[in-house]
């Protein structure tokens, strides 16, 4: 099972488009985005991109606008918002997602044993790596408005290898 992997869109509405065509073409079963859209219309995007058959999961991210109008827009366009953390089994896998304002809590999800993987963003950098037995993932930004890379991730559930896509 092959999952899509996005962080940090902060509305870049062309680069949400290019995800979504990215991910559909790669034949994703889902997509993970770990916080920071920003704008509830985001999400719009990303599920016309999509298609609307690939289910879409989220975290809320310290840079989102209109909670309100997020939960609205969530829910017209199928995204699950799992609220500031959550886990999402599919695969046979246990995957924590959290936007990682606090690298303490990224690392104590890696360190609880509950998951397989733990997604995170944030920080705008690139991060895969192994913490106590769990699969570390950061996509990096998608917006490149950090770092002037624009990277998502596709991450390969059974056999937890993750591929690193510049966008």
């Amino acid at each position: 099972m092959l999952l899509g992997v996005v962080s940090d869109t902060h509305d870049d509405w062309a680069a949400i488009r290019s995800i979504g065509k990215l991910f559909r073409e790669a034949g994703v079963s889902a997509v993970v985005h770990a916080g920071d859209w920003t704008s509830p219309f985001s999400m719009l995007k990303m599920r016309r991109a999509l298609g609307a058959d690939v289910p879409i999961y989220t975290v809320l991210g310290n840079n989102e606008g209109d909670l309100f109008a997020m939960a609205v827009k969530a829910a017209e366009m199928d995204v699950k918002v799992l609220g500031e953390a959550g886990l999402i089994e599919m695969g046979g896998r246990r995957v924590g997602v959290y936007h990682g304002t606090s690298r303490l809590l990224v690392e104590a999800m890696a360190r609880s044993g509950m998951f397989d993987v733990v997604i995170y963003g944030h920080t705008h950098r690139v991060d895969v790596g192994r913490l106590n037995g769990t699969l570390v993932l950061n996509p990096g930004e998608a917006c490149g408005c950090a770092t002037e890379r624009r990277t998502v991730a596709l991450l390969d559930l059974e056999a937890l290898k993750v591929d690193i896509l510049d966008i």
